[in-house]
């Protein structure tokens, strides 16, 4: 069964990574699931935009395209998922019910699997519950992760998945307490991993939300790099982001420093341009005034860059405005700079936009004179044609003005 459909599947053109499932079951539902999207034409990215929350039982929004990802290759599958797929990618409610009907067969032959699993296996040990301080003393500990130590390894794990099990909305501000200056990191990536594959991404995301808002700056550094290099793909980014959206310019300082000191140099250029891009205009524009009291140009530079190449067209122009009000004219000109240099073309429309109607006549000129002097000609081609295609007409002759005059 799973081999025709593996078949079936490389027909489609789509590259799909192996199956992971627990058993050969849920790898011939996830299989199965990928066939269908690859019917219907929908990847990752397109299905998660037409979910909702109401496809699920027990969270309160749409899981991460990484989530839906693991999922797919049939890890920690659910049935509510199975169901969201079918319901997508089914044109009519007769092709539906089919297909559901197919995939609970299979779902069906999962569980029984699982059940005769369960019932060959020792029986479980009964876990009495760890109290906080237990908690909190043993995820001090280092783990063991040496090869000779594989004993120590499965023991660690078994712990973590304990303490994953009592994760809820009631104990995370006081577990998050006790983390954020005693785990180490592997214990952390553990933790992240188990809460996942339990199906608590909420509780895992808030976990490293707050490590990166309210934890040492000193101790995130190696916690960010485990998270990088062998947890969940975009983990990571999760603690950059709550460090660039929540820290003070002085804690910004120390993490960016103590990035470089650890060679995590992408770590503190990701961080650098989030500031800019996460925080709403008047944050952005408190934070970008300190920097520039401080004379901390490097960063002040990285933060424009930032806005000016990631922040979206509306948030921007608003931004560009803020700024003029509060009379740094000259960092809105950075800002548009960097946008006209260095943006996306997909998203260039949007700002243009934003930029007519929202902001004074010269920054349109402005960033029209960024794109056309500072974009290499294969770069102004796509982004030429976008704007075409969304009648910016005006704005497409002042960039071909500036490109004449360029030397």
């Amino acid at each position: 069964m799973g081999a025709g459909r593996v078949d079936e599947a490389r027909k489609t053109g789509r590259r799909w990574g192996p199956t992971r499932g627990a058993s050969a079951e849920l790898n011939d539902l996830a299989i199965l699931l990928r066939g269908w999207l690859d019917v219907s034409g929908v990847r990752i990215s397109g299905l998660r935009r037409r979910l909702t929350p109401e496809h699920f039982h027990d969270l309160e929004k749409v899981p991460s395209s990484s989530t839906i990802s693991e999922w797919l290759s049939g890890v920690a599958l659910r049935w509510d998922f199975v169901e969201a797929v079918i319901d997508v990618c089914s044109e009519s409610a007769e092709i539906a019910v089919s297909r559901r009907d197919e995939a609970r067969v299979i779902w069906n032959a999962s569980e029984k699997s699982r059940r005769d699993r369960q019932k060959t296996s020792p029986r479980p040990e009964v876990v009495r519950p760890l109290s906080q301080d237990q908690l909190l003393s043993w995820l001090a500990k280092v783990p063991a992760v040496q090869p000779a130590e594989q004993a120590s390894e499965v023991s660690t794990r078994s712990s973590v998945q304990r303490i994953s099990e009592l994760v809820s909305e009631e104990t995370v501000p006081g577990l998050v307490e006790g983390l954020l200056d005693n785990l180490h990191p592997r214990t952390w990536e553990i933790l992240v991993k188990e809460l996942r594959k339990q199906g608590k991404d909420l509780h895992a995301a808030q976990l490293m939300q707050d490590l990166g808002s309210r934890g040492d700056p000193h101790k995130i550094i190696p916690v960010v790099e485990s998270l990088r290099t062998d947890g969940h793909f975009g983990d990571d980014r999760i603690v950059l982001d709550s460090i660039a959206k929540n820290r003070t310019a002085r804690e910004l300082l120390i993490i960016i420093e103590a990035f470089r000191r650890d060679r995590q140099d992408l770590s503190a250029y990701v961080v650098t341009e989030r500031i800019g891009v996460v925080r709403n205009s008047l944050s952005a524009v408190e934070i970008i005034l300190d920097f520039k009291e401080r004379k901390e140009t490097e960063t002040l530079a990285g933060i424009l860059r930032g806005a000016g190449k990631w922040r979206d067209g509306d948030g921007l122009a608003e931004l560009i405005n803020r700024l003029r009000a509060t009379g740094v004219g000259e960092c809105a000109d950075l800002i548009l700079m960097a946008a006209g240099s260095e943006r996306g073309a997909s998203s260039l429309p949007s700002l243009v936009r934003a930029l007519k109607d929202t902001c004074e006549p010269g920054d349109i000129v402005k960033l029209a004179h960024a794109i056309g002097s500072m974009r290499s000609r294969p770069r102004l081609k796509p982004l030429e044609d976008t704007l075409w295609k969304t009648n910016q007409d005006e704005v497409l002759r002042l960039i071909r003005i500036f490109g004449r005059n360029r030397t």
